[in-house]
């Protein structure tokens, strides 16, 4: 059962309710419409309040209303809702104390810092970023998040809310779930995206302690056969050890960032009784896409939806190693010959040689 909770009050009267959640944000979002039932009801819900929705007492989202929209025409009248977990003012806001820096502190620190002063806890949920930022200067009227965001991309580390308020790192040991999505049987619909746009052969990381740019990192991604060269500067003063990580890192998320599943589910939960949530993996087999070869991909975002035709759960599947951190040190990357698209390719030859 959902409840919508207004200020504590239970809230009635709705006729769809849409609940997102994403691993890659750092302030996920609502969205409700009230039943009308003539053109003189009223909004229920205002901006600045605070809501709650929970499914069978699962707390799913603890935030604020944004937006109120209320129209009628002949025959219709609609009052829509939007809102934003708790985390929206970080999301929004600049610190008061715009000249603050840090000095030789970790990751952690700063994030747990930034956190506080906007009321929010944060967790480093079993993610070591080791080392310190020698210096970290964010500019006059930055938000909280890119604060957030600049610090965690010195250690090549992301935060992630749960919907609560609560921010955290995301902990790439993500849980594997019973369920198996298959094409034809639980997957409604489906949609895959390959986009190389954003990746490239060779990544090159220079160290801003150095001025003259000769200390760097070095990685590449074997899958790009044509010539494409990124450089990118290490803004934490760091060594090449440092450098070399961050180029891996980018190597790695590139790629696995390249290829994405959505697929539609019928319910909002899974074969174990619980609501779908980013941060777990799960199984998927999608011939019409991927051929015969089983996926273990990463539920990346999770979208619930209520309206008069059911409940449905659209889910965004990346890679698994979406969010893997490299190893501190790595060897030179070597190119690879092997093709990623040799399987669908072989699938597609044989569809061809039939007609």
């Amino acid at each position: 059962m959902i409840k919508v909770l207004k200020n504590g009050m239970l809230v009635r009267g709705w006729k769809s309710v849409n609940v997102g959640l994403s691993l890659s944000t750092i302030c996920n979002g609502f969205s409700l419409s009230q039943f009308v039932a003539d053109e003189q009801d009223s909004p229920v819900l205002f901006p600045g309040d605070e809501v709650r929705i929970e499914v069978d007492g699962e707390l799913l989202v603890d935030g604020f209303v944004d937006s109120l929209s209320s129209s009628f025409s002949p025959g219709e009248h609609s009052i829509e809702v939007s809102g934003r977990e708790k985390t929206c003012d970080l999301v929004d806001c600049s610190l008061e104390d715009f000249g603050r820096s840090w000095k030789n502190k970790t990751v952690a620190q700063i994030v747990g810092d930034v956190c506080g002063l906007f009321g929010l806890k944060f967790f480093s949920n079993g993610v070591n970023a080791p080392g310190s930022v020698t210096k970290f200067c964010p500019d006059p009227g930055c938000t909280g998040a890119d604060i957030i965001s600049d610090a965690c991309r010195q250690k090549d580390v992301v935060c992630t809310s749960d919907g609560c308020g609560n921010v955290s790192f995301v902990n790439d040991n993500f849980e594997t779930v019973e369920d198996f999505l298959r094409q034809g049987e639980n997957v409604l619909s489906a949609d895959v995206t390959f986009d190389n746009s954003e990746r490239y052969s060779d990544y090159v990381v220079l160290c801003s302690s150095d001025p003259k740019t000769k200390r760097r990192g070095k990685s590449s991604d074997g899958e790009i056969d044509r010539s494409r060269c990124l450089v990118l500067v290490d803004e934490g003063y760091g060594n090449i050890d440092g450098a070399e990580k961050r180029a891996s890192f980018e190597a790695q998320s590139r790629s696995a960032k390249s290829t994405t599943l959505n697929v539609r589910l019928s319910g909002w939960k899974r074969n174990d009784g619980k609501i779908w949530r980013p941060g777990i993996l799960v199984d998927c087999l999608i011939p019409a896409f991927f051929g015969d070869i089983v996926q273990t991909l990463l539920v990346n975002t999770v979208e619930l939806s209520y309206d008069s035709s059911g409940s449905f759960v659209d889910l965004e599947l990346v890679r698994r190693d979406y969010y893997t951190q490299p190893p501190a040190k790595k060897g030179k990357s070597k190119k690879s010959k092997e093709d990623p698209w040799a399987g669908i390719r072989q699938k597609t030859n044989a569809s061809e040689a039939k007609k």
